[in-house]
């Protein structure tokens, strides 16, 4: 039976790389490939979900129908860092939809707001008694229609009120903007990453199996006084390339032209970016 499934999960992993299943595409049915290849439901049903913890497809309920759909190939690369740049312009939309139109993606959101009793650790982080209620903020984001992220964020409530930020709708240009347009500019950062197995949530928010790979970055954010919130985004493990860039501007434009100018060499990512010497997981060989 393992050999089975093996041969299952190879003939799929080819033809998506094919091009035979692009992305967008509902891969057979569980019930289709143990009528094809004369196995049982649940030997189907492993090579599946191995597609999904491998990050090439995804399950999710499109145009009325439920399956698993192909993802998109290669990482995408989010700057963790420009939404906080004193020059960011004032485009009107938030840092992850910015992000996503720089790489050529098609964003978009589906947002909810809830007034609960946070975690432990963001209690802390927001300087408040644990069984403090707290606002809520969480937005899952998507891109070309694919689940991709999932940002929370957390506000105290007196804060909140003050700003507008416990109003049940998302905030088109981002709570960045919208605290320094009540006064709040943030001065500093912290940011914290780390990798974790994915929840019962996660499988359900991001169309993947339960222990599959995130990447978890927690900033906490503040202003020269006061903490103003506790942001916390999960990515899929694997499809995502964070990139900070500090220092000044001008030397940080030194570096973007360097890269772009890497785009003529060999080593090259998808993206056109020089590679990091990372490819699929493993470090590149000498």
């Amino acid at each position: 039976m393992a050999h089975a499934y093996q041969q299952v999960l190879e003939d799929l992993t080819r033809a998506i790389y094919a091009g035979t299943y692009r992305p967008g595409d509902f891969l057979p049915t569980v019930r289709d490939l143990a009528d094809e290849y004369g196995i049982s439901p649940s030997t189907g049903r492993q090579a599946v979900n191995e597609l999904q913890r491998m990050g090439l497809a995804y399950s999710a309920y499109v145009n009325g129908k439920r399956g698993v759909i192909v993802r998109s190939r290669g990482r995408t690369d989010f700057h963790a860092t420009d939404a906080l740049r004193p020059g960011r312009s004032g485009s009107g939309t938030d840092a992850f939809t910015e992000n996503a139109r720089k790489t050529r993606r098609v964003p978009t959101k589906r947002f909810t707001m809830v007034m609960r009793v946070p975690p432990a650790h963001v209690a802390r982080r927001l300087g408040l008694p644990t069984d403090t209620i707290v606002v809520e903020r969480t937005t899952l984001q998507l891109l070309d229609g694919e689940p991709w992220s999932r940002e929370r964020s957390w506000y105290a409530p007196d804060l909140a009120a003050r700003t507008g930020l416990d109003t049940p709708h998302d905030i088109e240009e981002g709570t960045i903007r919208r605290l320094a347009e009540h006064g709040l500019r943030e001065t500093a950062h912290r940011d914290e990453v780390t990798d974790a197995a994915a929840n019962d949530e996660d499988s359900t928010d991001l169309g993947i199996i339960l222990g599959a790979p995130l990447l978890v970055q927690t900033r906490t954010a503040a202003t020269d006084t006061e903490v103003t919130r506790v942001t916390q985004t999960v990515r899929l493990g694997g499809r995502n390339r964070l990139i900070w860039e500090t220092g000044a501007e001008q030397g940080i434009d030194v570096i973007r032209r360097q890269l772009a100018a890497g785009t003529q060499l060999s080593g090259t990512d998808d993206d056109g970016a020089p590679s990091d010497g990372y490819a699929d997981g493993r470090t590149a060989g000498p």
